[in-house]
């Protein structure tokens, strides 16, 4: 079998059915989107190729970008230059700077593709490419899908984005570059290890491959069997979605109903997927529903009527006899309040992040109280309402001193110089109008902890809505039952 660069880019060409024509090709400058470039052009496409300096790298950037108006130039390939600002732009979002830079190059992508009215773009993945993503959506918690890798395909609204080169080794690409004479950049950060796909790339794929010099080999052949395992799921998915939806929201603040008993009856794989879409249609994009969110809604599916789970975006999911019922309040205007009733994990939307609390329930048996900011022992009332997890609201106090003296919290936060802005967004533990503790501040004298009483130990983090931000916390359950 022909194993060159322009014969596996011609079989997968092949395969998509896409016959010559004009294809917008990215183009960094390095030799996998100089091969891609020049193979298309000798299979009898017609590329444009796009360079997206990102204004990273100084000097090295704008020199990337010489060589490659001067390499289509030389090979009479039409050439756009587009010259993007990714630091201001992470600087003034919550996004990193490889994400940052990500996003702009798309939208350089999709708008010379829109100028010059060409509907097909093409991307120089390659085959250790595929295996850098697997191992990475592998060890930070994803789905099935995620393992399947870099799609070959995948639409983005009326443009096709084409992966032709997910077949070829990095060794056959500089191959093809060293027999037609080109030479190509590199990318001074493709060294720094602090980047998580170059730890991958340098450091645990020769490790892997020490151990069997096919492995990144397999693993790309296992992302494209999981693909079509995948592909199959979703179409059983989405067959059972129309019996399992009852109602569809309109919508902020209007409800989605789903029947419980035909979710019940899909096999897992299929039943997660449902819930996820479930989910993700309710809160508006799905970005930041993780494993942890399904798991947690699955629970609400076997579980008793009368639950409930809230999620991002201030989706809050209700059991009820036979049925799931979702509701989206406006994330401006969130004013939920969790009961903490049991033990378990429970998460609270606010408008830039969630809360989660692990909940204990214990007897106090006397010793040193441990001193941790987000981590607090509360003795509480059971006679009095539950404990819930809130925002504050009129009326609140604190208990101040030992002699139990009250003082409303608007006055506390006001001594403790917390800004207006931030008052009504902190979190509380309350009982009533009883403030037990502020999170990440002062806890009420009147919780504080003595030998036999009922306790309550909770261990508070926040999670931004930052997709970007820690994964370990991002993974985090999220459960109210």
């Amino acid at each position: 079998m022909n194993k060159t660069v322009p014969a596996i880019i011609k079989r997968a060409m092949d395969g998509m059915g896409i016959a010559p024509c004009r294809i917008l090709t990215a183009v960094s400058g390095g030799a996998d989107s100089v091969c891609l470039l020049l193979a298309l052009k000798d299979l009898g496409y017609s590329p444009h190729a796009v360079h997206v300096e990102h204004g990273i790298r100084g000097s090295e950037s704008l020199e990337d970008c010489e060589y490659v108006r001067n390499l289509c130039v030389g090979y009479g390939i039409p050439v756009s230059v587009v010259h993007v600002d990714a630091p201001a732009a992470a600087e003034s979002s919550s996004m990193t700077l490889e994400e940052a830079a990500r996003e702009l190059r798309w939208k350089a992508l999709r708008d010379a593709a829109d100028a010059e009215g060409i509907s097909i773009i093409a991307t120089a993945h390659h085959r250790m490419d595929q295996a850098e993503t697997v191992l990475w959506n592998l060890i930070r918690g994803s789905s099935l899908s995620g393992l399947a890798g870099i799609r070959p395909v995948r639409r983005d609204g009326a443009l096709t984005v084409i992966r032709p080169m997910l077949e070829c080794g990095r060794d056959q690409i500089e191959d093809y570059l060293v027999q037609k004479n080109v030479s190509w950049r590199t990318d001074s950060t493709n060294a720094d290890t602090d980047i998580t796909r170059n730890a991958i790339r340098l450091e645990v794929l020769p490790l892997l491959e020490k151990l069997n010099p096919e492995a990144v080999s397999h693993i790309a052949q296992a992302a494209s069997d999981i693909l079509c395992e995948d592909e199959w799921l979703e179409a059983r998915a989405e067959r059972a979605w129309e019996s399992v939806i009852i109602s569809r929201g309109e919508g902020a603040g209007s409800d989605w109903t789903a029947d419980r008993d035909e979710i019940k009856r899909c096999p897992g794989a299929v039943r997660r997927r449902i819930l996820h879409r479930l989910i993700s249609c309710c809160e508006g994009g799905g970005k930041d529903i993780t494993r942890a969110h399904v798991l947690a809604m699955e629970d609400l599916v076997f579980g008793r009527s009368g639950r409930s789970v809230c999620f991002p975006g201030g989706v809050r999911a209700v059991s009820e006899d036979g049925i799931l019922r979702l509701t989206r309040s406006n994330p401006e205007m969130i004013s939920e309040i969790i009961p903490l009733d049991r033990d378990g994990t429970y998460c609270f939307p606010l408008k830039n992040s969630r809360i989660e609390a692990e909940v204990s329930y214990i007897t106090w048996s006397g010793g040193e109280v441990p001193k941790k900011k987000y981590t607090k022992y509360l003795a509480y009332d059971t006679i009095q309402q539950n404990i819930v997890l809130r925002t504050r609201r009129p009326g609140d106090y604190i208990v101040v001193n030992s002699s139990m003296g009250r003082r409303k919290l608007k006055d506390y936060l006001i001594d403790e110089k917390v800004p207006r802005g931030e008052r009504d967004s902190l979190p509380l533990i309350a009982q009533g109008s009883h403030v037990l503790w502020v999170v990440g501040m002062r806890i009420s004298e009147g919780a504080r902890v003595r030998d036999g009483v009922r306790a309550v130990r909770i261990r508070v983090k926040a999670v931004p809505s930052d997709p970007g931000g820690d994964i370990s916390a991002r993974e985090s359950g999220c459960r109210s039952e």
